[in-house]
């Protein structure tokens, strides 16, 4: 009869904490308290001392925690600096739990990869499920869907698909057919999901990724076959993405040829266009200026919709800005004739905040928001204006961290005082956003740099770096793409400053690091 002592109840909460991750936050955080206490429960012999001794790598590691708490020490904002040290317990709680706790085996640790792909790839479906399930009118809103945050959700299908093949790589010849081919469609599903969930983050860490592991094809294989396919690949995956952004720009950028003296001054109902010559926003290379009366607009859509002209749209817009990028997207004019062109699922689109008829694709296509972005980018920088933008958003972000760094270099500002510094910085670079819209610098590097400075930088980098080289585990080829992908994502948003983002990385960090010495 099976004692409870007998049960490995530490690898029972590592999969809890694997399928917790693409879920459920509240989850992750259960199962990383369960994680610490099991660990104290299912110890193998030998003193806590012993076990520290045997585990400084990990040690090292949890020294990013202890960097937020002395920096806690010089906080101005209790509050804050509270926040902070609660939102990256991660990296205390988990080492000390791999750090008491047993050690796996081989086969668990490989079937805690294989539940943590099935976790990500039941996320996926029940995300593309739950969106054509609903009235969305636009796969931009497809973000919007899912049980964590997007761009935490993107790395970690990133991940699910390296494991996939470096499982595929080193067992190639060991696989039947049928699983090769099921292997194979599966990791083309999750970059098709990334692609149709509009996640810029995940595939620019899923290009980065894949190709250092190609080269680490390249470099390992013997057959010439094999290495030139590889390069072919690491070629293709540079050339498409570039190829096709220098085709959406170049089609942004065809504009109308407008010849100003030879413009209409009369709506078809003898009514006086106004044209802003100085406008120069576009949508699909019309010019958003030209062909107003506002009045003719106003009351033709105040006839058709439910939803009136000075009313705000689902995004928080006025209808009438929405209304007149989708006029113009359709190359209609702003009077009545426009308004009464439109058809009844234009209205339909209006009222759902798609400013662009472009836009109102629900399929499998990256192009709404790479135009959405060319957009925010080509408004951003002819009037300045960043609100509600998201990649111009970013720009402001960057400057302002740049502007505390220069004024905080070696020791930054200190744990919780960001907020604040952040603010002043906004003000003092007369950033065109919305106060509610101030937040910290979307790139991890720079986060640690406003708060910790330089030195403080340099030793979490440390304390991630070392214990990788210290134990050799940089050649297990799950972790170093795992870290890889990491770096890569970190440049995107500051996500080891997520609770899941955290939870996430300290989580496998950990378990390669403590189980992949364990060849039993």
């Amino acid at each position: 009869m099976i004692q409870l002592k007998d049960i490995n109840w530490f690898y029972g909460v590592l999969a809890l904490f694997v399928v917790a991750l693409p879920f459920s936050e509240a989850l992750i955080s259960i199962a990383g308290v369960l994680l610490l206490l099991v660990s104290f429960w299912s110890r193998e012999n030998g003193s806590v001392a012993k076990r520290f001794s045997q585990n400084k790598s990990l040690l090292f590691f949890s020294s990013i925690y202890l960097v937020y708490l002395i920096g806690s020490f010089f906080s101005t904002d209790s509050k804050w600096a509270f926040y902070d040290l609660q939102k990256n317990i991660a990296y205390l709680i988990i080492p000390l739990a791999f750090i008491n706790g047993c050690s796996i085996k081989l086969r668990q640790l490989n079937n805690l990869l294989r539940l943590f792909v099935g976790a990500v790839s039941a996320s996926a479906l029940i995300t593309v499920v739950n969106f054509y399930l609903q009235d969305e009118l636009s796969v931009l809103k497809a973000q919007e869907f899912g049980f964590i945050h997007h761009i935490r959700f993107s790395f970690q299908v990133v991940f699910a698909m390296v494991i996939i093949s470096v499982f595929l790589y080193r067992h190639w010849s060991m696989f039947k057919r049928g699983l090769k081919l099921a292997a194979i469609s599966l990791i083309i599903s999750l970059l098709l999901f990334l692609v149709w969930h509009q996640s810029f983050t995940g595939l620019l860490t899923f290009m980065g990724t894949a190709i250092v592991g190609l080269f680490i094809v390249i470099a390992e294989m013997k057959t010439r076959l094999v290495r030139f396919l590889a390069l072919a690949s690491v070629v293709l995956i540079l050339l498409i993405p570039f190829g096709y952004m220098y085709y959406a720009v170049d089609r942004f950028y065809t504009v109308d040829l407008v010849n100003y003296a030879e413009l209409d001054s009369l709506t078809a109902q003898g009514n006086p266009y106004r044209h802003d010559f100085d406008d120069q926003q576009l949508e699909n290379g019309h010019y958003v200026g030209l062909y107003w009366n506002e009045q003719e607009m106003q009351e033709a859509w105040d006839a058709r919709a439910r939803l009136k002209y000075g009313e705000k749209d689902v995004n928080g817009y006025e209808v009438k800005y929405t209304l007149v990028r989708y006029l113009t997207s359709k190359n209609l004019r702003k009077d009545a004739a426009g308004v009464t062109s439109l058809s009844k699922k234009d209205i339909e689109n209006i009222e759902a905040g798609v400013s662009n008829y472009l836009l109102a694709k629900r399929g499998l296509s990256l192009y709404p928001r790479v135009y959405t972005s060319i957009w925010e980018l080509d408004t951003y920088f002819k009037t300045g204006y960043a609100d509600h933008k998201s990649l111009a958003q970013r720009m402001e972000y960057t400057k302002a961290a740049l502007t505390i760094i220069k004024d905080h270099f070696w020791l930054g500002v200190g744990t919780g005082n960001w907020k604040e510094a952040y603010h002043t910085a906004y003000l003092e670079n007369k950033a065109q956003m919305d106060p509610d819209r101030f937040a910290d610098a979307h790139n991890q590097y720079l986060n640690y740099m406003v708060k910790f400075g330089l030195i403080g930088c340099l030793w979490i980098l440390f304390a991630i770096a070392y214990p990788v080289i210290w134990t050799g585990t940089y050649r297990n080829p799950f972790f170093l793409l795992f870290l890889i992908s990491m770096a890569i994502a970190n440049f995107g948003d500051s996500n080891f400053e997520t609770h899941v983002g955290s939870s996430f990385f300290a989580f496998f960090y950990c378990l390669f690091i403590r189980g992949v010495n364990n060849e039993q």
